[in-house]
């Protein structure tokens, strides 16, 4: 009985992640989509000539198909979550993960700890803009680095709601998945909470593979991992995540029709100071938040289940050699969008 026991549990699926499933889990969210999305734009390319389009001597070909056909823009915004998805499922899959070890429950949610988080993701928008679209996009701007980044048109209420879709839930479903469902719970194997909140919000600004955009993300990164870390439920990331990209799509929606004016670059010099006492103020209310609310509230507990591989890892340290890889090309990827 006893060697029965010990050989259904090495067989049983388990339901946590280790540090070198966070290592896989983060390269392999770089590089793919980066791959899938080089094989898509050829494919595209190769299929706009097919049927007559023409493309002028020195233009971005991609930027081109991107603002222009719908066939191409909207399954390219997609690339990335789709990838990201399809890692998961498969990696959960192969490597004898249940599904539930991302820690994701509707049934043990909090109204209100819903409706607090729906607030901290609206807050961060408007409590760190400023600054850092103000004092840091100045920045960029007079060292000559600029934002690379393609988007969807935005500018009707059609475009809004799709939009509101592709850009507003999906992602934040997807890559809270990866990034605090998977590899968040893989690096406490090896690492403090403290640690491994910063190393996962490190990841998600360094997956952004930009340096524009990689301080709000890094922030934002930061509290959807607190949050995750204090209340192990996945729903209360996802839901700061989900409204904080829809707060940041309705403000462009409105400056695009003209309701809103708000001009960032070349900003009054009193405008700094707003920005710089919008962030201190709402790190204040984040503070509050977190010391006299979130930690009080009930941690959704999980007991481990099932063995995770015995073979050995390569590691530097205690991260996996994966991980520095996918560090280091992501800091690469950075350093050449910037150029």
């Amino acid at each position: 009985m006893g060697k029965t026991d010990e050989l259904k549990k090495v067989f049983e699926k388990r339901n946590f992640y280790t540090t070198r499933d966070t290592g896989k889990i983060f390269l392999y969210a770089l590089l793919l989509p980066l791959a899938v999305g080089l094989l898509f734009s050829y494919i595209a390319v190769a299929i706009a000539r097919g049927v007559g389009v023409e493309f002028a001597d020195g233009t971005n070909i991609i930027n081109e198909l991107f603002d222009n056909y719908l066939w191409f823009s909207i399954p390219y915004t997609l690339i990335t979550q789709v990838v990201f998805i399809c890692i998961y499922f498969s990696y959960n899959k192969f490597n004898r993960i249940k599904q539930s070890a991302c820690n994701i429950s509707f049934k043990k949610a909090n109204v209100w700890t819903c409706l607090v988080c729906i607030f901290v993701g609206i807050l961060c928008v408007f409590g760190f803009v400023t600054l850092i679209e103000g004092v840091f996009g100045n920045l960029f701007e007079v060292i000559g680095v600029e934002s690379s980044s393609i988007g969807l048109r935005n500018d009707t209420v059609g475009w809004y709601f799709l939009n509101l879709l592709l850009l507003g839930i999906i992602p934040p479903i997807c890559e809270e998945l990866l990034f605090r469902g998977m590899m968040f719970q893989g690096l406490k194997e090896k690492f403090s909470p403290l640690a491994s909140v910063f190393l996962t919000a490190l990841l998600f600004a360094l997956m952004h593979e930009s340096i524009t955009q990689f301080i709000y993300p890094f922030i934002l990164g930061f509290v959807l991992t607190v949050v995750m870390d204090k209340t192990n439920n996945l729903l209360y990331p996802m839901l700061i995540h989900a409204f904080n990209n829809i707060t940041t799509i309705t403000i462009s929606f409105l400056q695009n029709i003209g309701v809103l004016k708000i001009e960032f670059i070349g900003m009054p010099w009193w405008a700094y100071i707003v920005g710089v006492v919008l962030a201190i103020v709402t790190f204040v209310i984040l503070f509050v938040i977190y010391k006299f609310y979130l930690i009080k509230q009930p941690k959704n507990e999980v007991e481990k289940v099932g063995q995770a591989p015995l073979s050995s890892n390569i590691s530097i340290g205690r991260l996996p050699v994966t991980l520095v890889l996918g560090i280091l090309i992501a800091v690469v990827m950075i350093v050449i969008n910037a150029i």
